[in-house]
């Protein structure tokens, strides 16, 4: 695996220990060891060398304990400094660290709000659909759970957001680019690429290139914190090339 450039970014990001440590302080409510690692940093449930540069943790967890068992989840991260902000499902810890709840449920009711009136959780689709099977995910030595190499890469490639919506692409295709020999880690995405909408993996496609052309244009990339990866063009473009690889084939 060829080193990756060392690349910019502010200091505020968070850390593996940091995410681990959230997962630990969930651990000791009704949450338990359902807790998964998503979002950016879900690159922390995995060996890898891309770097995560996100500033929050993203844990899913089942839509059901928090709707079962929210008033009881706020007060067991209470106990341990944690602060939750109203009518939101964040929460900001006593080393400042912060972290936000999603959810994943029935993936047929689609993105919603769930959860009740103690806390709220936002439940995503794609993130159900995948969860849906112990496959995708992977236990972490620590406790609790993370996302596997390629769920990781086809969440972040079906994730549709005007917000950072580069920074979800760019962080796929370097994880495309360094696993490129890994066999195991491509059948396993070429099987949830089966499972996928034909008309989604169009926009798949198309969205990836459109971050990798933003990317090349302009030297000064910005992108809502994705400035870092712009050390990283030629891994980037090497998971472009990837990404388009496998998809002809599935096409094929």
């Amino acid at each position: 695996m060829a080193p990756l450039l060392e690349p910019r970014y502010n200091q505020g990001v968070t850390d593996r220990e940091t995410a681990l440590r959230v997962l630990a302080a969930l651990r000791k409510g009704p949450v338990g060891e359902t807790g998964v690692l998503v979002g950016s940093s879900g690159l922390f449930g995995f060996e890898t060398q891309a770097p995560a540069l996100t500033e929050d943790i993203d844990i899913a967890v089942p839509e059901a304990t928090v709707a079962g068992h929210g008033r009881e989840i706020v007060a067991a991260l209470q106990a341990q400094g944690f602060e939750h902000q109203p009518e939101t499902a964040s929460f900001i810890g006593p080393e400042n660290e912060a972290f936000d709840l999603l959810g994943h449920g029935d993936a047929q009711e689609g993105d919603h709000i769930g959860g009740g009136e103690a806390l709220r959780v936002m439940v995503f689709e794609d993130l159900s659909w995948l969860l849906a099977s112990p496959r995708t995910t992977i236990e972490l030595p620590s406790g609790g759970r993370a996302l596997r190499p390629a769920s990781f890469v086809i969440v972040k490639l079906l994730t549709e957001r005007a917000h950072k919506g580069a920074k979800d692409k760019l962080q796929a295709l370097l994880v495309l680019a360094e696993r490129a020999e890994d066999e195991a880690f491509t059948a396993e995405l070429c099987g949830l690429l089966a499972e996928v909408d034909p008309e989604r993996l169009a926009d798949v496609r198309a969205a990836a290139q459109t971050a990798v052309f933003s990317l090349q244009k302009d030297p000064a990339f910005s992108d809502a914190g994705a400035e870092g990866y712009a050390l990283l063009r030629h891994q980037i473009e090497a998971g472009l090339a990837r990404l388009s690889a496998l998809l002809e084939r599935h096409d094929a």
